[in-house]
């Protein structure tokens, strides 16, 4: 088990250095490639566009100095690239062979770059700090998890986080169960693992929360079985979050959006808390 095809998503802040040093941990561990995405908008474009609407002109100088900024940017993901990938003895830069990351180019749209880039990708990172946006940055996470369902790592705290306890929400559900799949080869690393399941609300009909079965997957695929730890609490999301705290977990697996995405916005749900403790585990999220 292992990840061979990782795309990072970067925006030129200063959240880059945990997502790129994530990114580049897995690859040397995994001897795996990663595509780093540049994910920042396109200033002088926006620019112009915004101006030939309202029938407005921006001079050469304005045009130049908004592309100047947008290159800087660029500039500042290759150099954190470059710095991580050293940090963990990966390559940088286009070629042949593994671990090896490389910087894409910046398309003019971000959202059709990410969907080319996901197609075959094996795993997604991206950093706390792009997850709970209402604009753009919102707007790639969901895409990324609820369009192309491609399995999401929120990277938080240091990657070394990885080798310890792991922590598996388990309610049974299909969105459970990819996340799960997807995080196979994270489940390997962790030195052991907590089925997490919250006693209340879980669905019996559509659903089988069973984690007798949960577990016998896991050892067919030599990852072993977890430990069971029952929760209770009328905020599920809350409750799993202190249960994977309490455990000393580095990385919480688990389903997301299992409700609408429009009903979790409007009366929250267990993947928004997930999503805006910033302070917990990295997240494996998988719809």
């Amino acid at each position: 088990m292992s990840l061979k095809h990782i795309v990072a998503i970067a925006g030129g802040g200063p959240e880059d250095l945990q997502t790129l040093s994530f990114a580049a941990w897995l690859a040397a561990q995994h001897d795996s490639t990663v595509d780093i995405l540049p994910a920042y908008p396109d200033t002088a474009i926006d620019m112009v566009t915004l101006g030939m609407t309202l029938g407005a002109t921006l001079s050469h100088e304005a045009i130049e100095e908004l592309a100047a900024a947008d290159r800087e940017l660029h500039h500042r993901i290759e150099a954190v690239a470059r710095q991580t990938a050293g940090a963990a003895d990966v390559v940088f830069g286009p070629g042949e062979g593994a671990p090896r990351m490389a910087l894409m180019e910046r398309g003019l749209r971000p959202s059709l770059s990410l969907a080319r880039a996901v197609t075959l990708s094996d795993l997604v990172v991206i950093g706390q700090g792009y997850t709970t946006g209402a604009g753009r940055d919102g707007e790639l996470l969901g895409q990324t998890l609820l369009h192309h369902r491609a399995p999401t790592l929120i990277a938080r705290g240091d990657p070394d986080s990885l080798s310890g306890p792991a922590a598996i929400a388990w309610d049974g559900s299909a969105q459970a169960g990819r996340a799960v799949r997807s995080a196979l080869p994270l489940l390997a690393m962790a030195s052991g693992i907590y089925i997490l399941q919250c006693v209340e609300g879980l669905d019996r009909v559509t659903t089988d929360p069973d984690i007798t079965h949960l577990n016998a997957y896991l050892k067919a695929h030599g990852v072993g079985a977890g430990v069971t730890v029952l929760l209770e609490g009328p905020d599920e999301g809350a409750a799993l979050m202190a249960g994977a705290a309490s455990h000393g977990a580095g990385l919480l697996v688990a389903g997301a959006y299992g409700h609408s995405r429009l009903r979790e916005v409007v009366f929250g749900g267990a993947t928004r808390t997930f999503l805006h403790d910033a302070a917990g585990p990295s997240l494996l999220l998988a719809n």
